[in-house]
C-alpha cells in the first residue's frame, strides 16, 4: 500500500457512512497526519442529512494499535498537549454529535484506538480481538475519553482494573463484561456493524440526537434528568417526524423518519 494511500476511506452505503482508518503498516496507529483527515471525515459526516448512521471501522484487519509510537522518542509536555487535543476534536464530534456511531472492531483495539471504540454508541467486536488501555506501559494515564467512556459500560472498579493495569481483554470476555454490545465470528465485525447501522439508520433522527446529547452530559441527578426530558421532549413533539410517527401508528404502517 502507498504512503500516498488516503489515510481514512469513506464509503456510504445507503444512508450508513463507513469511516475505515487506514494506516496499515502502523497497525492504524492514530498519528497526526491520520487524525488529520479523519476528524474532518468524521465530522462532514455528522453534517450531512443524508447519513443516519455511521460505522468506524480499521483496514487491514485491526481497529487501531493506538497512539503514534514514532513521537515518543522527542515528546515534551507541550507536544503532548497537542496530541491528545487534537484527539478531544473528533472524539468529542463521536460521543456529542447527532448521527449514531457503530465500532466495528476487529484485531487489536490498544490506548487510544479502545477509546475510539468506546466513544462508539454501539460497538461491534469479533471474538478474536484484542483491547487494552496500554498507556501505564509507557508511564501515562489513559487518555481518548476512557476515563469518561469505559466506567458507564464495565462499571467504576472494573475500569480501574482495566486503566490500572493495562489488562488485554478478548472480544468474548468483552462481551461478558458488557464492554461491547454485539460479538461475531473472526473477519465478521464489519458486516454486523452495518446490520445494526441500518436499524440505526432508520430510527428517528432527531430522538437519536436528543438521547444521545443527553447521555453526553452524563452523570446527572434526577431533577436534571426531568429539566432535559421536559425541554427535548416539548421540542420533539412539534416535529414532522413525530407527525408522521402518529400518523402511521394509527394507520398501522412502518413510519417514515425524515430528520425534520
Amino acid at each position: 500500500m502507498s504512503d500516498a494511500a488516503p489515510k481514512t476511506l469513506v464509503e456510504d452505503r445507503g444512508s450508513v457512512r463507513i469511516l475505515t482508518i487506514n494506516n496499515v503498516k502502523q497497525r492504524n496507529a492514530l498519528t497526526m497526519d491520520v487524525k488529520a483527515v479523519f476528524g474532518p471525515a468524521l465530522a462532514e459526516a455528522k453534517r450531512d442529512p443524508n447519513v443516519r448512521a455511521i460505522v468506524i471501522t480499521g483496514a487491514g484487519g485491526t481497529f487501531s494499535a493506538g497512539g503514534d509510537v514514532t513521537l515518543f522518542g522527542d515528546m515534551t509536555p507541550a507536544k503532548g498537549r497537542h496530541v491528545v487535543y487534537r484527539q478531544r476534536e473528533f472524539l468529542h464530534t463521536m460521543i456529542r454529535g447527532e448521527t449514531p456511531i457503530i465500532a466495528a472492531v476487529e484485531g487489536f483495539a490498544y490506548g487510544a484506538g479502545f477509546g475510539v471504540a468506546m466513544a462508539a454508541d454501539h460497538i461491534v467486536t469479533a471474538e478474536d480481538a484484542k483491547f487494552c488501555a496500554a498507556f501505564n506501559k509507557i508511564g501515562l494515564m489513559p487518555d481518548g475519553g476512557l476515563l469518561y467512556t469505559l466506567p458507564q459500560r464495565v462499571g467504576m472498579g472494573r475500569a480501574k482494573e482495566m486503566l490500572m493495569l493495562a489488562s488485554v481483554t478478548d472480544g468474548v470476555e468483552a462481551k461478558r463484561l458488557g464492554m461491547v454490545d454485539v460479538l461475531a465470528p473472526s473477519g465478521g465485525a464489519l458486516d454486523a456493524a452495518l446490520a445494526k447501522a441500518e436499524k440505526f439508520a432508520a430510527a428517528a433522527p432527531l430522538a437519536i440526537g436528543a438521547i444521545k446529547g443527553a447521555f453526553a452530559r452524563w452523570p446527572f441527578d434526577l431533577e436534571s434528568v426531568f429539566a432535559i426530558e421536559i425541554d427535548a421532549q416539548q421540542a420533539l413533539m412539534g416535529t414532522a417526524d413525530a407527525t408522521e410517527a402518529r400518523r402511521a401508528f394509527f394507520a398501522k404502517q412502518k413510519p417514515v423518519f425524515k430528520g425534520a
